[in-house]
């Protein structure tokens, strides 16, 4: 057990930090006196949550192995994230079901890898972004319950191409799971029904699908103004700093999602690389194939929080409930995560007065 005091605690409730004392053991405490620490001027914050991410610091989470996925695991940690959704893509089936079966074997050494993210098959040919075409798949009801059944105990998370799925199959399955829109070519009236029918939120808004014009809302137009959540890479390239700002307040704080869509060399140098067997360019930070095609982004999620501060102009609190209030909620593990309220898992992050990274807890745990 061990009380932290001096510092400013972060309450999600009221958007702001307060001076108080701190009180932890593997969940969060109303009062303990074991083990008093003085961190004087510094912030504690919930821990950060990325819902969409293939990796970082070198490891693909499509071809790591049980061992290597734990040292990603403490990479997540080292920036801040404590509860990830590793995040799987198109590829060949058992490729898939290896990469899920390696992820709940991991013995996580730092982050918790809560739930899974299939981000493909199951999209659409004509907004297939960097994914490879040749592997796209139509869902169906049995194929993808099956994969839910593997995933289990863990959270599953699908994106969906909604014009693609059969009658019925989205109720169906946003009873097991949660689904996400996106990599789709359907348009505004086809993204709402999909929402009215289940879907809870729209995989990295602005990329992958339909575009808004003045005539034809098309996808963003439905995931700006629907009541779903909506995902956003905020790092100044995916999406127009402008464009952050006006979609920020379109969706307002309480439905805005900060994800990484971080890619295996997320934290190395500039370079060729290779994710999935696709081959890109980094170049000052940014990842491309050589058709110019975005591949994801090297930004980390507190650098997302910093980031969405600027381009929005809000507070740095205002954006931290987008990486996590917001992400648990959509996921449904705001119970145990996403806020510094009492009975939750102490999971959380020291920042000094420059609201850079000192130290993160998670379970109570000092991981770095």
């Amino acid at each position: 057990m061990g009380k932290l005091i001096g510092a400013k605690v972060f309450n999600t409730e009221k958007c702001e930090f307060e001076e108080k004392s701190f009180s932890f053991s593997d969940k969060i405490l109303s009062d303990c006196s074991d083990n008093e620490e003085n961190i004087d001027g510094c912030y504690i914050i919930p821990g950060l949550i990325d819902i969409h991410t293939h990796g970082r610091c070198g490891h693909d989470i499509m071809d790591s192995s049980a061992k290597e996925l734990e040292e990603l695991s403490l990479d997540y940690a080292k920036t801040g994230v404590t509860t990830v959704f590793p995040t799987v893509m198109t590829a060949p089936l058992e490729n898939i079901y290896t990469a899920c079966a390696n992820i709940k074997e991991a013995n996580e050494k730092g982050a918790r890898f809560v739930g899974i993210h299939v981000e493909g098959p199951y999209i659409s040919e004509k907004k297939n972004g960097a994914h490879d075409i040749p592997y796209i798949r139509k869902p169906s009801e049995a194929e993808l319950s099956d994969i839910i059944d593997k995933i289990s105990p863990l959270k599953t998370h699908f994106t969906i191409s909604p014009e693609t799925c059969p009658d019925g199959l989205i109720e169906t399955l946003s009873k097991k799971c949660t689904l996400g829109i996106g990599h789709t070519d359907t348009d505004e009236d086809g993204a709402k029904s999909a929402v009215d029918k289940g879907a809870k939120i729209f995989t990295h808004t602005f990329n992958a699908m339909t575009p808004m014009t003045h005539r034809a809302p098309g996808v963003v137009g439905a995931a700006l103004t629907s009541d779903a959540y909506a995902e956003f890479i905020c790092d100044g390239f995916h999406i127009n700093k402008s464009v952050i700002a006006i979609a920020y307040r379109a969706k307002g704080g309480d439905k805005f999602v900060l994800i990484t869509d971080s890619l295996p060399p997320a934290g190395l140098p500039d370079g060729a690389y290779e994710m999935n067997g696709i081959k890109f360019n980094l170049v000052n930070g940014h990842a491309q194939k050589e058709n110019g095609t975005i591949v994801g982004s090297t930004v980390s999620m507190l650098e997302s929080v910093k980031n969405l501060s600027e381009f929005a102009n809000i507070s740095f609190e205002e954006a931290l409930i987008c990486a996590t209030k917001n992400p648990a909620e959509a996921m449904g593990l705001y119970g145990e995560c996403g806020s510094l309220d009492e009975g939750k898992r102490a999971d959380f992050v020291i920042l000094d007065n420059e609201k850079n990274i000192k130290s993160v807890y998670i379970g109570g745990e000092r991981i770095i």
